[in-house]
């Protein structure tokens, strides 16, 4: 006997057994330590400047590479990525 025709013929025992694995389930859930706001390194920084009216040219020299060469100083830094 297939285990889809066993769990139609005994419908109590599958509908027990699932409310089973539903309380043990919450109750393992509510029982886990959980922490409000864990401190969790996330190793990367978006950093996006926007000024309007101004040509991709000048928004290079005045912005973006500024902002680069401040940027590379910080300990740590791996990979930078201009677009």
């Amino acid at each position: 006997m297939d285990i889809v025709r066993l769990a139609i013929n005994n419908a109590r025992l599958t509908i027990s057994a699932l409310l089973f694995l539903l309380v043990a389930g919450w109750v393992a859930y509510q029982s886990t330590p959980k922490e409000a706001e864990p401190d969790v390194p996330i190793p990367m920084m978006y950093v996006s400047l926007i000024y309007q009216g101004i040509s991709p040219e000048d928004s290079e020299r005045l912005l973006l590479r500024p902002m680069e060469s401040k940027l590379k100083s910080l300990k740590g830094l791996k990979e930078m990525r201009s677009a």
